[in-house]
């Protein structure tokens, strides 16, 4: 939550009804039309934020309203701080029931003991006097509300100024910016000038500028000595007296040519190896039908045996029986004499030619298979030496020219790349060489250090920059402003540019006003996010006003719609509101319907209906 927020303005006078708006912590719209005081709001805001008139500068409201006392009312989260000043006086007393402050009159003067400055740096947790740094050459001022009020509270005037609203306007631009840098610095991380200023007299300076040079110098000779290695490279490749003539195009065209060599001579060697392995699968089913064979001429050879085997044992049976039978038979017996009895035994020879007769046949049936058989054989062994030679011719094929093929390719493509990655890396260097004689040259003349410099720029870390800026595109995205993703801040303006162009080159007035509000806002939600301090408040005078945009324009689109909707939702967050946001504009030039989502302070500029202006009895002030 934000250490403060505006409760209520009241302005009063002898005799006069006090005029009173009323704000709420969240989003707030003072509307109507011009003449009717709501410049004035902003005006004495600023007076009780502790405004000195100058000649130049005079307080934009005069005695001869009879309006002299003004009153600002802020609430903080232990109870109120009252700031009251009178018309022409240098002071304002301050009083409340929040215990933290001491209430008494306190001078605008910065060495006053009792200032109004401290007072205000202490709403926003400042409790401490601070020193920030107001120039290069190291000269500091004291930390001031004033000097960053300009920063959140932005007036009509300087709404849409061409220059940073970051800048104090009431400061020349030489000196504005190390202040204003030095400032929200201070505001993002709490370093002042005395907590981390480090001064660089004119010898440390002028020692870096050497040690730069001599940097330079050395980045260079590395630079040249790569130069000459790459170009020996360059010369020594063997082939090189076959590409003199040839430039990197044609190199590149080669390259071209030879990957699509490879690509065809990939594609025959993978069709060598697919014919290959299909004729050594043939190759071994016929070594199986040849075993096959080998095992049936065995088988053929066993049973010829068997059946010759047979016809010599029914040669001996029927060559004994005939033997046999030229043998007489005894008719008496030789011991009693007696007549022998012949008995008719069966006989064999009969049984045996017949076996003998179906042997015969079988082996003539034997010996017409053996001859098929053999014919078979030979010519699967004739096959089998077909497709050894086809495989030997395709493997000879692979191995003698198709493979020597494909590595001398790859040989000569891998040499043509090298030609080119060491041209890429000639060019590399050879343009890294002329920047750095470039920076070379920009350093020798760079006139020499007369004066002690400080760069507050240096303080800045990428992460703070970083979400600064993406809280501004955020903001420029919600706002459906063309070309927000390359929105960033310019640390030398210290201003948005977006596609890398300043504001003031790209845009007119009306842009420029919307464009401020936009930085203004962003800082204050970068520092109520992240940062050491932030001031919580947001208010700015007509930042809409001269804003026109295309008719063609989708009412959804606009930048006003999407600027507003994106105040509206941080307003609107949960119970405590990111930041209290004041703006006054124009009732037209407010794209919002729902009177309910803020706090509308309307005036009419008519007397008859509803409330005139900011004064109660004044009208067209303005």
């Amino acid at each position: 939550m934000a250490g403060f927020f505006i409760e209520k303005l009241v302005v009063s006078g002898n005799g006069k009804e006090p005029s009173t708006v009323e704000f709420s912590d969240g989003l707030n719209f003072i509307v109507g039309p011009s003449n009717t005081g709501k410049t004035m709001i902003f005006e004495c805001i600023d007076y009780l934020f502790g405004f000195e008139p100058k000649k130049n500068k005079p307080f934009k409201f005069g005695p001869e309203l009879g309006y002299d006392h003004f009153k600002l009312i802020t609430r903080t989260p232990n109870g109120t701080v009252i700031f009251e000043r009178y018309l022409g006086e240098n002071r304002i007393t301050l009083s409340g029931t929040d215990p933290n402050f001491e209430y008494r009159v306190y001078s605008l003067g910065h060495n006053a003991k009792y200032n109004i400055n401290s007072i205000w740096l202490q709403m926003i947790g400042i409790n401490e006097s601070h020193k920030i740094l107001a120039s290069k050459s190291g000269k500091k001022n004291e930390l001031t509300w004033r000097g960053m009020l300009h920063m959140f509270f932005t007036k009509q005037e300087y709404v849409s100024r061409t220059s940073s609203v970051l800048l104090n306007p009431s400061l020349l631009p030489n000196m504005a910016e190390t202040s204003a840098k030095s400032i929200v610095l201070f505001l993002m991380t709490g370093v002042d000038a005395d907590s981390n200023i480090i001064f660089e007299d004119k010898k440390i300076s002028t020692a870096k500028r050497g040690a730069v040079i001599d940097y330079i110098k050395g980045t260079v000779a590395r630079l040249a000595q790569r130069e000459s290695e790459l170009l020996k490279k360059y010369h020594s490749i063997e082939m090189m007296s076959m590409l003199s003539n040839y430039s990197i195009k044609d190199v590149q065209s080669e390259i071209g040519t030879i990957n699509g060599e490879i690509d065809e001579l990939q594609s025959r060697i993978n069709r060598n190896i697919e014919q290959s392995k299909g004729l050594m699968n043939s190759i071994y089913t016929n070594n199986g039908r040849l075993s096959e064979c080998d095992t049936l001429v065995d088988r053929f050879s066993a049973l010829r045996s068997q059946y010759l085997s047979d016809i010599e044992r029914l040669n001996f049976v029927v060559d004994g029986k005939l033997a046999h039978s030229s043998i007489s038979k005894p008719e008496h017996c030789p011991f009693c004499d007696n007549e022998i009895q012949s008995s008719n035994e069966p006989s064999y020879a009969d049984a045996a030619k017949a076996e003998l007769h179906h042997i015969r046949s079988h082996l003539l049936e034997l010996e017409k298979a053996e001859k098929d058989l053999s014919r078979k054989r030979h010519t699967i062994i004739t096959t089998i030496e077909e497709l050894e030679s086809r495989k030997h011719n395709l493997d000879r094929d692979l191995s003698l020219e198709l493979k020597p093929r494909f590595e001398d390719l790859k040989e000569r493509l891998s040499m043509y790349r090298h030609i080119v990655e060491l041209n890429k890396e000639l060019e590399v260097v050879r343009k890294e060489e002329m920047v750095f004689n470039q920076e070379l040259t920009e350093k020798e003349t760079e006139p020499e250090p007369t004066q002690i410099k400080y760069d507050i720029n240096e303080y800045f870390d990428y992460d703070s920059l970083h979400a600064f800026e993406e809280t501004l595109r955020s903001i420029l995205e919600a706002s459906h402003y063309e070309g927000s993703g390359s929105a960033r801040i310019n640390m030398n303006t210290f201003d948005m540019e977006v596609g890398g162009r300043e504001k003031a080159v790209s845009n007119g007035g009306g842009y420029c006003g919307f464009l401020n509000s936009v930085v203004s806002l962003a800082l204050v939600e970068y520092l109520e996010k992240y940062g050491e301090y932030s001031p919580g408040i947001f208010a700015a005078d007509s930042p809409l006003t001269q804003l026109s945009e295309s008719e063609f324009t989708s009412n959804n689109n606009t930048m006003k719609v999407g600027f507003i909707n994106h105040l509206l939702s941080i307003s609107n967050k949960g119970e405590s509101p990111l930041v209290q946001i004041i703006i006054a504009e124009h009732k037209e030039k407010l794209p919002i319907n729902n009177k309910s989502q803020a706090n509308f302070i309307e005036f009419t500029g008519d007397k008859n209906h509803g409330r005139y202006g900011f004064l109660n009895d004044v009208f067209n002030y303005e």
